[in-house]
């Protein structure tokens, strides 16, 4: 017996397990109203899956093998699915932010451009900016007080 999804005519969506393909429409439950059968949300055999998101691909030289051919190629095409996927679904756009730093102390935890002009804005100079994340990052955090 398989589960159908239905829209009533109100608008409410709900499954149904019905005895076959050919048995009629039941009658909306919120409403009584008329309903038709509409796609399933959740594809059980196959269907489209979205591209990998960008956090996926490798952020650093090693991660792409020390600059191995193959790897490269693979996460290009990779990075291009997903940006072809997104003009098309502009609903699941990854927002990205340009990253100044990300080796050594920003190893595990990326410098943007947006977090070094915060840190820039006091004092009027980058240099100082990129001080400050840098120490933020390898200072321990503080211990807190015992309750």
């Amino acid at each position: 017996m398989p589960i159908y999804d239905y829209k009533g005519d109100c608008g409410h969506r709900f499954e149904k397990l019905v005895a076959s393909w050919r048995t009629p429409n039941p009658a909306c439950p919120a409403c009584g109203s008329a309903t038709q059968r509409i796609p399933s949300r959740i594809a059980r055999i196959g269907g489209a899956v979205a591209p990998d998101s960008y956090d996926s691909a490798p952020t650093s030289w090693e991660g792409l093998g020390g600059g191995n051919k193959d790897a490269i190629t693979h996460w290009r095409r990779k990075v291009e699915e997903r940006r072809s996927f997104e003009e098309r679904h502009p609903e699941h756009l990854t927002r990205r932010e340009a990253i100044a730093s990300h080796e050594g102390v920003f190893e595990g935890r990326a410098l943007t451009y947006r977090e070094l002009a915060e840190r820039s804005a006091p004092s009027g100079n980058t240099s100082v900016g990129m001080a400050e994340a840098s120490k933020a990052r390898t200072q321990p955090p503080s211990p807190t007080p015992d309750a």
